[in-house]
């Protein structure tokens, strides 16, 4: 028999291993495997496995969506300086099995420690079983690796994307981290705002990007600065639309002109695809190098957001009341020609006589004597370009006296080889320094080609004519229609094409397209698996490499016409359309005797049966030949 003593004490461990050391064995096992059945019940793949690769940073396995044809697949994105054969699994479950189809079983345990070997583009069974070792999950999941490309992450503070996705208004702070492509940190920082961005392309799940960091850094040799774009590219299925164009502009010499790298990103530790990392469009050191009137104008008045904003009886002006003006309001001006939409949204610009609408875009909070100001060039460049002699009535000033001509040749050429969709609706910038520096407005930075290069169907995807950037129903500017029949434009057109642009076109058709996709090949791969709906099309040309090998054919066949038109000085017929109320919606020139080729057929918000002759019932088509100049207008089919 025990003694009393001796009974108390045994007593006493025993109720010290229930109380506390079974329940420090017991409660994380339980609370493990009920984490793990709560995660299986709601199907959180993302926290059932992760996946920790080279530098600490981890992963998650991206689900395919309901309705893809390959639904329920799981993908695994690394980026190009990871290494399969050295990734740490991490898991909710006892334990998660992966099985490849040639026989290979690859075991991990609930808080194994070390690393794990995986296959690239090896599809494997993976099973996530219980602590008594019934399976509770089973899919198939593959490792897609990048190539080539830097690693840029962002994190935000909320640790999620879901606030800046939902308003393109909305801003977060967080981190940024950029890797070279074999895991080299090229920069950490911390970031003053994270914002969404973009019109139509944010209703998209890939959305484009506006980083602002802390401090200014020189990213890729681009230059100094804190205010970056990621873009999306998300309507260009085969990638490298908006570099060509881009590139185009800098091997011209166009002021501003964006350059740009692809980039992996990951948001929060997600792969959110390839993207471009760009430079915007903006005044400041290393880009638009103008006097900034913006700074003038919160120097002089304060906070400008508290300004009172003001629209004009005749609603030809807007922007805001300041009690105080710069000294010099000649400049620094950058100027964006856009849609009624987009226009409304904005805060200052204005409406020319004829219906163009232009957003200030810098100084953003502009005065009445700035917009004053500088809307009244630029009627005047309109009166003056509309002019048969090219004069403005009210100045008697040539338009050549207020425009830098080469560089709205070169803007205007850019647009037309590329026939950006675009190019003569939103996205279509010029700027304007100080008197003192030069009294003179210039074309450009060009920007958003992702509808180029034959990107829209039907009508956009003629090689054979010139568009005059009018390829929206009478929402397009006609002012380079207008100087297009300017003999001093035009003269400089075909100078600056055959000086700049005619072998350059050669270049991107022969090594620029091929140099591109090859940079990005492996990257795409990647980006199409985890966004596959939005590039989904049902036109003809399907795949990325068909879609990059359609852009050379499309280069070749612009440059063999615009040699023709521009160098060869090959004879052109016009035609232009109408509206029912008479106004010019599009026109195009053909050289003489060819056809028509494609047709719009959009008419003021409608879609028309087809075109025929002025004063006539005589239909035309895609194979009219065009003999001479003619004016058509449309026709609906009963």
């Amino acid at each position: 028999m025990l003694d009393i003593k001796k009974r108390r004490k045994l007593c006493g461990g025993i109720l010290f291993l229930l109380l506390v050391v079974f329940p420090l064995i017991c409660f994380p096992m339980v609370s493990a495997e009920l984490k793990f059945a709560r995660a299986v019940r709601e199907y959180q793949v993302e926290k059932l496995v992760t996946f920790t690769y080279s530098g600490g940073k981890t992963t998650s396995c991206y689900v395919a969506s309901e309705g893809r044809a390959d639904e329920g697949m799981g993908y695994v994105f690394l980026p190009s300086y990871a290494d399969l054969t050295s990734l740490k699994v991490g898991t909710l479950a006892d334990r998660v099995v992966f099985e490849s189809g040639d026989g290979e079983t690859v075991t991990v345990k609930r808080n194994q420690t070390g690393t794990t070997a995986f296959r690239e583009n090896v599809v494997y069974d993976l099973k996530l079983l219980d602590r008594g070792g019934k399976e509770k999950l089973m899919m198939q999941v593959t490792f897609l690796k990048s190539g080539n490309l830097p690693t840029v992450y962002v994190n935000t503070d909320s640790g999620s994307m879901e606030y800046l996705d939902e308003d393109k208004d909305r801003k977060e702070e967080g981190t940024i981290e950029i890797l070279d492509q074999n895991g080299r940190t090229l920069l950490v920082d911390s970031l003053k705002t994270v914002s969404a961005r973009g019109n139509q392309t944010f209703t998209f799940e890939k959305k484009s990007y506006h980083i602002r960091m802390s401090s200014a850094a020189d990213l890729f040799g681009m230059g100094k600065s804190d205010s970056w774009i990621l873009l999306s590219n998300v309507y260009d299925p085969s990638y490298i639309r908006n570099k060509l164009a881009y590139d185009m502009a800098i091997q011209a010499g166009m002021e501003g002109s964006t350059e740009s790298v692809y980039v992996d990103v990951y948001f929060n530790g997600r792969y959110n695809g390839m993207y471009m990392l760009c430079e915007k469009i903006e005044l400041g050191e290393n880009r638009l190098e103008l006097q900034d009137l913006e700074k003038q104008n919160k120097r002089l008045n304060g906070n400008l957001d508290e300004a009172y904003r003001y629209i004009t009886e005749n609603e030809k002006q807007k922007g805001v009341d300041l009690a105080v003006n710069p000294e010099d309001i000649t400049g620094g001006y950058l100027i964006e020609h856009d849609y009624s939409q987009k226009y409304a949204a904005e805060i200052s610009g204005f409406v020319t006589d004829g219906g163009e609408q232009y957003v200030i875009k810098s100084p953003l909070h502009a005065s009445r004597q700035e917009i004053a100001y500088i809307s009244g060039i630029m009627q005047d460049i309109e009166d003056a370009i509309k002019a048969e002699d090219g004069r403005s009535p009210s100045t008697g000033k040539h338009f050549t006296e207020y425009i830098d001509l080469d560089s709205w040749a070169d803007k205007y050429i850019v647009e037309e080889i590329s026939r950006n969709n675009a190019g003569g609706l939103t996205s279509s910038f010029f700027y304007k320094d100080s008197d003192s520096v030069d009294s003179k407005i210039y074309g450009g930075p060009v920007w958003d080609f992702d509808k180029a290069f034959g990107r829209v169907g039907g009508y956009n995807r003629n090689t054979r004519n010139i568009s005059y950037m009018m390829l929206h129903s009478g929402r397009s500017t006609r002012w380079f229609y207008y100087l297009c029949h300017q003999p001093e434009f035009m003269e400089a057109v075909r100078k600056e094409y055959a000086e700049k642009f005619s072998d350059y076109l050669e270049t991107m058709a022969e090594k620029k397209v091929s140099e591109y996709a090859d940079t990005i090949r492996e990257s795409s791969v990647l980006d199409i698996q985890r966004f596959l709906p939005i590039y989904q099309e049902h036109d003809e040309v399907v795949g990325c490499e068909d879609k990059q090998e359609y852009i050379q054919q499309f280069l070749k066949e612009r440059k063999t016409f615009l040699d023709e038109v521009w160098i060869g000085e090959a004879e052109t017929k016009e035609v232009r359309f109408l509206n029912l109320e008479g106004e010019l919606i599009y026109a195009i020139s053909v050289v003489k005797g060819e056809p028509i080729g494609y047709l719009p057929n959009e008419v003021d918000s409608s879609w028309a049966s087809g075109w025929v002759l002025e004063g006539t019932d005589e239909r035309i088509d895609e194979l009219t030949s065009i003999t001479e100049d003619i004016t058509v207008t449309p026709v609906w089919d009963e």
